[in-house]
């Protein structure tokens, strides 16, 4: 027997061979019929693939010498009396020698005789298979989906399962525990080397968040859910992927169209516009499906952006007194900020316009943020290479206008708040990481690192990218810690009885100039690093004023004022 993957392991995950695989009257000389459903060979790559259901011991308790499926038998170079999904196996076949694997993993058949595209899709076959010994098989559509993923060579694709060899309609299917539908997402997974952020990413979310109204859809969810498929086109193993539900209407649950514009959706697909960062507005119109870095999506029965274009408008030049007293009209709060927590705890750089979706239940309603993608998150960027950043602060236009902290600051209060309860609970570091390594280990276990490097040789598994989001996520915790929790002034007397004044500063976090609020002044101010180093000191004749700090780099500091009574000291972050 030949061990392809040397990595060691606590616990040794052994599967043995069931009385499912069609065992037959050879099987006490040591042969087993596998059903050909389970069975999956690419002979370009010498790989044979099986993910055989429900392992169960073998009878008779003889060696396993000998694989049939179909009219192909093949020979184990070493019986063995047990099989280990991390363990590979040389088998022969006349002059034919291949590496034999084991998986509990579901497999994914795609066989199409045509080239596949960006658009249209084209005819295709779908089959999938599961550990479980479910077998499900489909006319489809196929497409390559993504922006700038589809330059890499491993390719995301749409899936559209039809009734028909043509896509007349759509057949709903439910698919691997995942909602009944007919259109389907293979993620490649190619720009992470753990192939397990974006999976873990989305569990977080909605761990953290849910829509909403869901007491009025019980079935609407905020996000999406993923399993782990591996691959086949056209007989050629193309490694491990994630077959995800899509944000859509149907997903969420937004009101249908009737004779007006009911449940809106909008998906951001280019984060330099204005748009979508919420940082300026522009001209629309309603015969193109894209504005300003939207693509509209819902209603699909019409395309109507006016109200959209409004909220832009309104986040954009709204008056300080129009956009603070009528925001949470316009925008959830509560998903305002599990979507900032979110976004800036995961470090999402490329999700602060540009794959993010924005929706409306219905009419009249708040908008609300959806994530999508999440490729480049826990300290690695879109490219998949490792950002060891940790202190700063993912924002947009309506993120610095509710950030900017006004006397009454109801999102700032509830972002602490929201803060302190999930860092006691969803996200504890502990908890964070488990997410992250039990999709890592049911990987490991299926050895699918060492057939995604026979299926893609630029690939390599390195151990090290186990433990480096671990200590990334320490720094980012402390850092946002510091930002996100509820700030207490420490107030000193120095000078008879010690008088209670509020130290304001806003926007924090801050860049280029910085307003300071503290009493009727006259007073000192000094700004220090985390080592209490002072780096700017001025003095302030009024109570409020505005400092210039564009010569701060980019970090946390704590900023001193002191006036004849009074002393306080709060934390200040610079971007």
């Amino acid at each position: 027997m030949k061990q392809i993957f040397t990595q060691s392991f606590s616990k040794k995950a052994v599967f043995v061979l069931s009385c499912l695989f069609a065992v037959s009257k050879a099987s006490a000389q040591g042969i087993v019929t596998i059903k050909p459903e389970f069975f999956h060979v690419d002979a370009s790559k010498g790989l044979i693939l099986i993910n055989t259901p429900s392992p169960q011991l073998l009878t008779q308790n003889e060696a396993l010498k000998v694989l049939v499926s179909g009219a192909h038998q093949y020979t184990l170079a070493e019986p063995v009396v047990s099989v280990d999904t991390r363990q590979a196996y040389r088998v022969t076949e006349g002059s034919s020698t291949y590496t034999a694997y084991f998986t509990q993993i579901p497999v994914l058949q795609i066989s199409t005789r045509h080239q596949i595209v960006d658009t249209p899709s084209r005819y295709a076959n779908f089959s999938l298979t599961d550990a479980k010994g479910t077998t499900v098989q489909a006319a489809m559509g196929i497409e390559i989906r993504g922006g700038f993923s589809q330059s890499y060579p491993k390719k995301s694709y749409e899936l559209t399962l039809w009734t028909d060899t043509v896509g007349t309609s759509g057949r709903d299917m439910a698919l691997l525990g995942m909602r009944t539908d007919n259109k389907w997402n293979l993620q490649a997974l190619y720009n992470d080397p753990l192939r397990a952020r974006i999976k873990a990413a989305n569990e977080l979310w909605q761990d953290m968040n849910q829509v909403y109204y869901k007491d009025m859809e019980p079935s609407a969810k905020s996000g999406i859910s993923l399993v782990y498929t591996e691959v086949f086109l056209n007989d050629k193993y193309q490694g491990i992927y994630a077959l995800t539900e899509r944000v859509d209407r149907k997903q969420l649950k937004l009101k249908k169209y009737t004779t007006k514009i009911m449940g809106e959706l909008y998906k951001g697909v280019d984060w330099g516009m204005g748009a979508t960062t919420l940082s300026a507005v522009s001209g629309f119109n309603n015969s193109s499906t894209i504005w300003d870095g939207f693509e509209y999506k819902e209603p699909s029965e019409q395309t109507e952006w006016q109200t959209l274009h409004d909220f832009v408008d309104f986040v954009v030049n709204s008056s300080d007194a129009t956009f603070y007293s009528q925001y949470k009209t316009r925008f959830k709060l509560e998903n305002a900020v599990d979507y900032f927590i979110f976004l800036n705890l995961m470090r999402a750089t490329d999700n602060t316009g540009k794959n993010i979706y924005i929706a409306k239940y219905k009419p009249n309603e708040p908008y609300f943020y959806v994530p999508w993608d999440l490729d480049g998150v826990l300290g690695n960027d879109w490219a998949g290479q490792h950002n060891t950043t940790t202190n700063d602060i993912l924002t947009n236009g309506l993120y610095k206008r509710l950030m900017k902290d006004t006397p009454d600051s109801e999102f700032r209060g509830a972002l602490a708040a929201r803060w302190s309860a999930l860092r006691a609970t969803v996200l504890t570091k502990e908890a964070i990481l488990t997410k992250l390594k039990t999709n890592n280990d049911y990987l490991l276990a299926n050895n699918i690192y060492e057939r995604e490097h026979l299926a893609w040789p630029a690939y390599r598994y390195n151990p090290a990218e186990e433990t480096y989001p671990a200590t990334w996520l320490t720094s980012r915790l402390a850092y946002l810690d510091a930002v996100f929790k509820p700030t207490t002034n420490a107030v000193l007397g120095t000078q008879g009885p010690a008088q209670t004044v509020a130290l304001q500063l806003y926007p924090n976090p801050a860049s280029g100039s910085l307003s300071v609020e503290f009493g009727t002044g006259p007073y000192q101010l000094s700004v220090q690093n985390m080592n209490g180093k002072t780096l700017l000191q001025t003095s302030i004749a009024s109570g409020r004023s505005q400092v210039a700090i564009q010569s701060l780099p980019a970090g946390m500091y704590m900023v001193r004022v002191k006036s004849a009574t009074s002393t306080a000291v709060q934390k200040l972050v610079v971007n």
